[in-house]
């Protein structure tokens, strides 16, 4: 409730900072966890609050103390020193800046499912936070406390799964998880078509909440394989937007549907789409998905901010300054193996 909108505008910045922070793939996934767990529970308690909280002041005093709140999250987010990435050169244009993150996004198989799998995510969850209302209290004919605990359950849901996840993901690929999630958000959906009672409700709207969950918590590791240290900002950006580009079609199309076609046709519809859309992501998104791949580079010559890694060895002659320095280099052509990821020097994804 009362940093939303600066938790909004820095969600990238603070899912590719923590990368940085927490070196260990196991840290690193239980922090993933807790900040799904984080999120779910400011959804859960900011209305509670919120609503205790006008029992003893006004509205007005409400909105001013909300204002005083941005403001404070702000300054805290600004007094924050985060640790940098390596350096990366600028773009020579701001199209490039905007594109380079989505065009690692779109050329990398894995993330093309994800992107799919999003979509599934976002007709689910427009569903649900859609229409709740909508079903609790025009279709079942209950109030507001009804409605309170259909959210309730789908965050509890959420939040069950967000804590399982780190303990499955040490036996398990994020694929199969992944894919699960979309399974278990298409399921609950097409069962609202049975017009379910308040406490089938419930149960749908956990199960929706814990397919949810089972996409989104393992996201952020997706992203941190896929793309160099220094390409993590852009990648992570992609991910906001291009995942909320899914919630921006899907959010109305479930209120305008649940307006003209009533609850069953939008069940119908929003499932077929998270089926569509999880048959998609298991379709482009391959079983067999190695790290480790060989490929074929052709001989090439450019220039480009570098450190001298196991793609920069040549000679130098003086002038060229400290690492990370930029000078024309060349790349002989030839074939090697290593983790592969979409960068400066990997353009297309190996066939």
């Amino acid at each position: 409730m009362w940093s939303y909108p600066v938790t909004m505008c820095l969600a990238p910045v603070f899912q590719a900072t923590i990368p940085d922070i927490l070196k260990n793939e196991g840290q690193y996934t239980r922090a993933l966890s807790l900040s799904r767990l984080a999120y779910d529970l400011e959804n859960l308690l900011s209305p509670m609050a919120a609503a205790a909280l006008l029992v003893v002041i006004s509205f007005d005093a409400l909105f001013l103390l909300n204002a005083l709140a941005f403001l404070l999250s702000a300054a805290l987010v600004v007094s924050v020193t985060l640790p940098s990435p390596r350096p990366v050169e600028e773009a020579p244009s701001v199209w490039q800046r905007v594109s380079h993150g989505v065009r690692i996004y779109l050329k990398t198989p894995r993330l093309r499912g994800l992107l799919a799998l999003n979509l599934a995510v976002s007709a689910a969850g427009g569903m649900q936070i859609v229409n709740t209302v909508v079903v609790v209290r025009s279709v079942l004919g209950l109030g507001e406390r009804e409605v309170a605990m259909a959210f309730a359950a789908a965050g509890g849901g959420s939040m069950l799964v967000a804590l399982m996840v780190p303990k499955c993901l040490e036996r398990v690929p994020e694929r199969p998880i992944m894919l699960l999630g979309g399974v278990l958000m298409t399921l609950s959906l097409y069962l609202g078509l049975l017009t379910p009672g308040f406490i089938g409700l419930l149960g749908l709207w956990s199960l929706l909440g814990a397919g949810a969950s089972l996409v989104m918590t393992p996201t952020g590791r997706l992203l941190k394989q896929s793309c160099q240290p220094e390409d993590r900002p852009a990648l992570f950006a992609a991910q906001f937007s291009l995942s909320h580009g899914c919630w921006l079609f899907t959010y109305p199309l479930a209120g305008w549907m649940g307006a003209h076609l009533g609850m069953t046709g939008t069940f119908a519809l929003l499932g077929t789409i998270a089926l569509a859309a999880t048959g998609l992501a298991a379709l482009v998104w391959r079983a067999h998905d190695p790290m480790v791949l060989g490929h074929e580079h052709a001989p090439i010559n450019h220039t480009h901010l570098h450190y001298h890694d196991e793609h920069h060895r040549h000679a130098h002659e003086g002038w060229e300054g400290p690492e990370p320095h930029s000078h024309p280099h060349h790349h002989p052509g030839g074939r090697h193996r290593h983790v592969f990821v979409i960068d400066d020097h990997h353009g297309e994804w190996p066939r």
